[in-house]
């Protein structure tokens, strides 16, 4: 039986992958061209130990103190819209600490074989720059290191496979030289590893194509209907019959979903990112900027700065003064590699996250609606989140029990 995913970003790729492999005939639907989205604009994180949610205490509070800061790398900005507040109570809701430490549950059990199924997407033969150096969270101010004991006293308990090490600046900057002499704290994380994303994509489709399934690009859906035992997807290309339809569709989702009924509490949450070529040895580890909230990531074919959440959001535009703000707030937490003058901020790219006000993704079939599934919603977690959530959906589809726990990422008592 047909499946259809729709959205050819990094959650609609890997459900095709994970589709495919288990003998079913698939078909990706992208609006744009696969690869320009999102998924592609982030650093490449791939962070079971930085898995928890965004919905924690105190983080309400601290992002409606920065709405108003044109350079804050968390905002978010009041509004009278009712659907905005209500969003934002239930945010608050699932800020609580019986809440939050439930979702930090949810995530790490989801995400326990989060790094095998990246060695998985290797050796199948998918084609894409990898590092696994692991990462390091870089302090100027000297709270870097409390704020990565929280993490360490919630995960360690649950079985955290990962080491974690806290360094003094001179060790860090032993250890990595590119580390700037401002910096009086580190925490080197060995689990962690990141990929070029534009690489994952190219290659996930690259690989998809080779095996025989169709991707169909620039084609916006329609609408969604439901036919007796199959579902029509009516596209901007024609029509998709389907015995399953899965909805990748990210920040997107409810624009498809909305023609079956069907609307989820996700908004968009504004990123940036830039990648620059510069002078001098660039970092041989992910840096996270703990004061600055950004990440950096050195790839083969330059280093790239990212990070921003602002919401809400609906366009991807570029603000050039917040990209090139990216860049002058990185440059303090390095030493040994400064980007190419002048620098090319006209190389920014922007994307949306999809936003759930518990911070944790849908995943799972709809109630009441058989054979259509949602996988959406990974916030700022999207691309470590994403074969999991690929080999969840697939099980599903074909019958079998998923091999990470999903009841708390399904769509019951969630959408009310």
């Amino acid at each position: 039986m047909k499946t259809v995913v729709l959205g050819g970003g990094i959650i609609g790729l890997t459900t095709a992958w994970s589709l495919h492999r288990r003998g079913v005939d698939v078909e990706v639907i992208e609006a744009r061209t696969v690869g320009d989205s999102a998924s592609a604009v982030n650093a490449g994180w791939i962070t079971p130990s930085l898995s928890t949610p965004l919905a924690s205490p105190g983080v309400l509070s601290t992002g409606l103190k920065h709405a108003f800061e044109k350079d804050g790398a968390l905002r978010i900005r009041p509004q009278l819209d009712l659907g905005w507040l209500r969003w934002l109570w239930r945010f608050q809701r699932a800020s609580r600490p019986r809440e939050y430490r439930a979702g930090v549950r949810a995530l790490f059990d989801l995400n326990r074989d989060t790094l095998d199924l990246f060695d998985e997407l290797r050796d199948s033969g998918v084609d894409f720059e990898m590092h696994k150096a692991g990462m390091l969270a870089l302090s100027l101010d000297g709270h870097g290191q409390r704020w990565f004991r929280r993490f360490r006293d919630e995960l360690v308990p649950m079985g955290f496979p990962g080491s974690v090490r806290y360094l003094r600046g001179e060790e860090a900057r032993e250890l990595d030289p590119a580390v700037g002499e401002r910096v009086t704290e580190a925490v080197h994380t060995t689990v962690d590893q990141y990929v070029q994303p534009d690489t994952l994509l190219a290659g996930l489709t690259a690989w998809l194509r080779d095996a025989g399934v169709t991707i169909t690009e620039n084609a916006p859906v329609r609408s969604l209907e439901r036919r007796s035992a199959d579902w029509l997807v009516r596209h901007a290309h024609g029509e998709s019959a389907a015995g399953h339809v899965v909805a990748a569709l990210g920040a997107a989702t409810n624009t498809v979903l909305g023609t079956v009924g069907l609307r989820l509490p996700i908004l968009g949450a504004k990123g940036y990112s830039v990648t620059l070529r510069g002078t001098g040895v660039p970092p041989a580890h992910a840096f996270y900027l703990l004061d600055a909230k950004l990440g950096i990531s050195p790839f083969n074919d330059g280093v790239r700065i990212a990070g921003v959440f602002d919401m809400p959001s609906t366009d991807e535009r570029v603000n050039e003064r917040r990209v090139r703000a990216l860049v002058n707030q990185a440059q303090p937490y390095l030493s040994g590699w400064t980007p190419g003058r002048p620098v090319d901020i006209s190389t920014g790219r922007g994307g949306l996250r999809p936003a759930t006000p518990d911070s944790l993704p849908f995943i799972g079939e709809v109630p009441e609606l058989s054979g259509l599934y949602v996988a959406t919603g990974h916030g700022m977690l999207g691309l470590t989140l994403a074969p999991v959530t690929a080999e969840a959906i697939a099980d599903l589809i074909i019958g079998t029990t998923p091999r990470a726990p999903i009841d708390a990422f399904s769509l019951k008592g969630r959408i009310s």
